[in-house]
């Protein structure tokens, strides 16, 4: 997994985006600060089992047997914003280089569903909850692994990204969107990357041996 993480690093730190030439050689240094979040787990004990499977439809998951009486979800976000400065080499020649770049990836509305159907028999609600709370627990594991991968990828990508050049003053904040825009078009598959893996992990929890392992637990 990691061997791939670092290919499609490479990948990105090879192809710098164009600039014009008296910007190419100014060097790129910015504070970058990365933050993160578990997001506030909730649980929802209000819907049945159709209603569940909807849901989980929706996510692309599906679960067998009781454990399609519950389901984990949670979504991923993340944020690039930059800081930036207009250096001015010239009269009419302009620089716009990163100052400083915030870079948020975390989860939000983390969520346990539990189906009303089984509140009458707590086995099966013990059962169904430690079975969700591990796919969130194996979320929140993918996330600490992935987040110094992601921080080293990130201080690359900058390094590949020049500062633009403008004409005006006024174009300074054109060119700070547009800076942004190519970090986000380059740190894109790296998340997207993070969460075909995190799926991948949670697919170890949901196969055949531990479903009748779990289910027996109540028999």
């Amino acid at each position: 997994m990691k061997k791939l993480f670092f290919i499609l690093i490479s990948f990105f730190y090879f192809i710098s985006s164009a600039s014009a030439d008296d910007c190419s050689n100014i060097p790129i240094n910015p504070v970058i600060e990365f933050y993160s979040s578990y997001g506030n787990l909730s649980y929802d004990l209000s819907k049945n089992n159709s209603e569940i499977t909807a849901i989980a439809n929706q996510y692309g998951i599906m679960e067998k047997g009781i454990f399609a009486s519950g389901l984990a979800t949670i979504n991923v976000e993340w944020e690039i914003s930059a800081d930036t400065v207009g250096r001015m080499i010239s009269n009419y020649n302009i620089c716009v280089i990163p100052e400083k770049i915030k870079v948020y990836v975390g989860f939000a509305n983390p969520k346990i569903y539990i189906s009303k159907d089984i509140q009458n028999n707590r086995c099966k609600m013990e059962v169904v909850s430690r079975h969700e709370q591990t796919h969130q627990q194996i979320n929140k594991t993918a996330l600490d692994y992935f987040l110094p991968l992601f921080q080293n990828a990130f201080y690359k990508i900058v390094k590949t990204v020049k500062p633009i050049h403008v004409n005006n003053i006024s174009d300074v904040d054109k060119a700070s969107t547009k800076l942004t825009k190519e970090y986000n078009k380059k740190f894109s598959p790296l998340i997207a990357f993070f969460e075909k893996e995190m799926l991948n992990e949670q697919k170890k929890l949901d196969n055949t041996n531990n479903y009748l392992h779990e289910q027996q637990l109540c028999n």
